[in-house]
C-alpha cells in the first residue's frame, strides 16, 4: 500500500475524505431547469429577507488586461457556503462556483458557471416580476437581445400569462432572429421593433439586458402600472433607465442595498443630481418574504436594479449539486 493510499484509509476512518463533485457547463444544461431554478431563487429570497442567509457583495480586481471578481454568501438555512469567482479578458467571460459545507469546510461541488449564471439571472428577474408586477401583466418590452436575454424572458413567461413580446437591439438581424427563435421556443408572439421607445411604449413589464452605458428607457414613455426591471451593467457609470423614469417610479428596489451604492449607476447619477435619495431604495428580498409590499396598487410604476448577487449564485448551485447528484451526473473526485 503506498503511502496516499494510507493517507486515504486514515482520512476515511477519522471521517475526513470527501468526494466533491465537478460540472461542466453541459452538465448544467442537461440537468438543470428554470423551473427549479425559479423555486430556488424564490426560497432564497425569502429566507435573506429573514436573516437566515448572508450576501457577500461582489468585489474587483482590475488588472492592465483583465478582471477577476469575487461574490459569494452563505445559505444558513440549508448549511452551505459557496463563492463566484469569474475573470474577464479582452471582453471573454468565465465564471466558476465552489460549494462547501458548513458544517465540515468540504468542497462539496466545483462547476463551471456560465449556464448557471444564465439561469440564475433569468431566475432573479422572474422572482423579481412575480412580486413586483401586476398579476394581469400580459406584454413585455425588452431591450436587448444577447446571451442573457432568452432566459430573461423564459422566466418571465413562467410567472406571468404572457402574451405578447417587444423585442429591440441595435443589430436589426440579431434582434429579428432572436424574436423567431423565441416565439419558436415559448410559444408565445415575440416581434422586433425598430426602437427601444417602441418596445417600452404600452409594456405591462420592460426588461433592459442591454451592455449599455446610457438610458435606453425614458419614463415619458412609461405608461401606469408598468414594472422596469434593470438588468444590465453593473457600473456606476451605466445607466438604463433615465431620471424620469427614477423620477416617475413610486417604488424602487435593488437585490442588494450595499452593491447598488457602486454598482447601480442610474440611481448615483441621480442622486448627484438630487433626483433620487437612497433612502427610497428598498430590497427585493424583503417583498418575496412579504415584509413590504411590491407595489400598493395597479397603477404604480415599480423600477428594479438587478445587479446578480453572490447568494443567489450559491443557491443555483445548490440547486445544481442536488439535481446533478440525483441524475448521476457530473464526475466525483477525492478531496
Amino acid at each position: 500500500m503506498g503511502i496516499f493510499d494510507r493517507i486515504s484509509l486514515f482520512a476515511n476512518q477519522l471521517g475526513w475524505w470527501f468526494m466533491a463533485l465537478f460540472l461542466r457547463d453541459e452538465d448544467v444544461l442537461n440537468t438543470v431547469s428554470m423551473d427549479s431554478m425559479l423555486e430556488a431563487i424564490e426560497s432564497m429570497q425569502q429566507h435573506y429577507g429573514h436573516g437566515e442567509a448572508y450576501n457577500l457583495p461582489r468585489r474587483k480586481i482590475i488588472g492592465s488586461s483583465g478582471m477577476l471578481a469575487v461574490m459569494g454568501g452563505g445559505l444558513f438555512y440549508e448549511g452551505v457556503l459557496g463563492v463566484k469567482t469569474y475573470t474577464v479578458v479582452n471582453g471573454a467571460y468565465s465564471f466558476q462556483v465552489s460549494l462547501y459545507d458548513a458544517g465540515t469546510g468540504a468542497l462539496l461541488l466545483y462547476t463551471q458557471a456560465n449556464r448557471l449564471g444564465q439561469l440564475r439571472t433569468g431566475a432573479t428577474t422572474g422572482v423579481a416580476v412575480k412580486h413586483l408586477s401586476n398579476t394581469g401583466a400580459s406584454t413585455v418590452g425588452i431591450i436587448g437581445t444577447g446571451y442573457q436575454a432568452s432566459t430573461q424572458l423564459e422566466a418571465v413567461c413562467k410567472v406571468r400569462n404572457i402574451k405578447r413580446v417587444k423585442a429591440f437591439s441595435r443589430n436589426q438581424d440579431n434582434r429579428r432572429k432572436f424574436a423567431r427563435s423565441m416565439t419558436n421556443s415559448l410559444g408565445v408572439e415575440v416581434i422586433a421593433v425598430g426602437s427601444n421607445r417602441e418596445a417600452v411604449e404600452g409594456s405591462d413589464v420592460v426588461i433592459c439586458i442591454a451592455a449599455t452605458m446610457e438610458p435606453v428607457v425614458e419614463g415619458s414613455w412609461l405608461k401606469p402600472g408598468t414594472t422596469v426591471i434593470g438588468a444590465g451593467p453593473t457600473t456606476w457609470r451605466a445607466r438604463e433607465v433615465d431620471d424620469g423614469a427614477l423620477d416617475r417610479a413610486n417604488k424602487v428596489f435593488v437585490d442588494s442595498a450595499e452593491q447598488a451604492l457602486s454598482e447601480a449607476g442610474d440611481m448615483a447619477g441621480s442622486v448627484d443630481r438630487g433626483v433620487f435619495q437612497w433612502s427610497q431604495v428598498l430590497e427585493l428580498r424583503h417583498a418575496v418574504a412579504g415584509m413590504v409590499a411590491g407595489r400598493d396598487n395597479a397603477d404604480q410604476i415599480i423600477y428594479a436594479k438587478l445587479m446578480g448577487t453572490g447568494i443567489a449564485d450559491v443557491a443555483a448551485a445548490k440547486l445544481a449539486y442536488e439535481t446533478a447528484k440525483t441524475a448521476g451526473v457530473g464526475m466525483e473526485m477525492d478531496w
